[in-house]
């Protein structure tokens, strides 16, 4: 690495280095010092040396894969909301930094990344998230100008939980006979399809009753805490919602309405929906609460998700076409609707094939 060596006003000597990037996007720079040109060189070789042992050379050195991880992870930064940065920032320093920031750019291979994806599945991670790391690794080598194509881990296909008819109307006769703000968020998601996040975020101002519109504009996500120092390894972020489709809007059912009526009285805009206080409850702290419903039911076994499964197999059974729940469940596109809902359960192929009559 040629130095560039400056003589300072005061005499002494100083080299200046790129280090990472200021607040504002511009590019900014560290310097070390010395009485003579021997000491500044040395002091530079030193501080290289330590940037080197704590992954930190690759925010200069071009040569390094770590390179194009600082400039892919300082791009994202820009890109990507709060939420999404956070788990890509995790993703790097757990996983990537450690495995690719000291190799050179001549020295990457499939062999290399392969062996990288091995390891990660034998360590028992999921597949999916396997996945998730590789893609991101592809990224930062493509902003190298490195044109590998990562070979990816099958993923294999879950079956999605839905509830059953029955159990449905034994669920929403308990939360109906025991109607209050927390029971309706689990009545409410299963006719609008609310991811859980989504539901605690919910406030007041949010539902139109006039209009007869929820509009979905924010979701409560647990991030890693971008604060190392703190003791704290995760913090709970009120941020928009996973992607632009799912910023949407809901029409809601004509028979929730009286519902909704009766749990708003002396409401004011911010209180949220769940707690009917100012104060959100956390995903975790609601889950549970759905958890103790289902368990007095003896239906334990539904995670949340199930609620918006059943959301979407009621509509496409009742004729709803896959681009308009698309729209209402808030998919980045219509091929997850399709690929995740329009396929008839068992019932609904009984149904088809005693429709079917004899020619003869």
């Amino acid at each position: 690495m040629k130095e560039n060596i400056y003589l300072r006003k005061d005499g002494r000597f100083e080299i200046r280095y790129h280090y990472g990037y200021k607040e504002d996007g511009s590019a900014n720079y560290k310097s070390v010092y010395g009485n003579s040109k021997e000491e500044v060189v040395k002091n530079y070789k030193n501080k290289i040396e330590y940037l080197f042992k704590n992954n930190d050379l690759l925010i200069f050195d071009k040569s390094y894969i770590g390179y194009d991880i600082n400039s892919w992870m300082h791009n994202s930064k820009i890109k990507n909301k709060k939420s999404t940065y956070s788990n890509y920032q995790y993703i790097l320093k757990s996983r990537i930094i450690p495995n690719f920031a000291k190799v050179k750019k001549k020295a990457i291979s499939i062999e290399l990344i392969n062996k990288f994806t091995s390891d990660l599945l034998n360590e028992g991670l999921a597949a999916k998230s396997v996945k998730d790391i590789l893609i991101i690794l592809q990224q930062i080598l493509k902003t190298g100008n490195i044109n590998l194509k990562i070979p990816m881990p099958k993923i294999p296909k879950s079956e999605i939980q839905i509830l059953k008819k029955d159990e449905q109307i034994k669920l929403e006769g308990e939360l109906l006979s025991n109607l209050n703000t927390m029971s309706f968020g689990i009545y409410f998601c299963l006719y609008t399809g609310l991811r859980i996040g989504e539901l605690c975020a919910l406030q007041w101002k949010n539902i139109d009753l006039q209009n007869k519109k929820i509009y979905v504009r924010q979701t409560i996500i647990r991030i890693k805490n971008p604060d190392e120092t703190s003791k704290k390894k995760t913090i709970i972020i009120i941020d928009e919602p996973k992607s632009s489709a799912s910023i949407r809007e809901i029409p809601i059912p004509d028979f929730l309405i009286p519902l909704i009526e009766k749990l708003n009285v002396n409401i004011t805009p911010n209180i949220f929906l769940i707690t009917g206080t100012e104060k959100f409850i956390e995903t975790r702290t609601y889950f549970n609460k759905y958890k103790k419903t289902m368990k007095k039911l003896d239906l334990a076994f539904y995670n949340f998700h199930a609620l918006r499964h059943t959301f979407a197999t009621r509509c496409i059974e009742n004729g709803c076409d896959s681009k308009t729940l698309s729209e209402i469940l808030g998919h980045s596109s219509v091929k997850i609707t399709l690929e995740r809902y329009v396929h008839p359960n068992y019932e609904n192929k009984v149904i088809m094939m005693n429709q079917l009559k004899p020619l003869y």
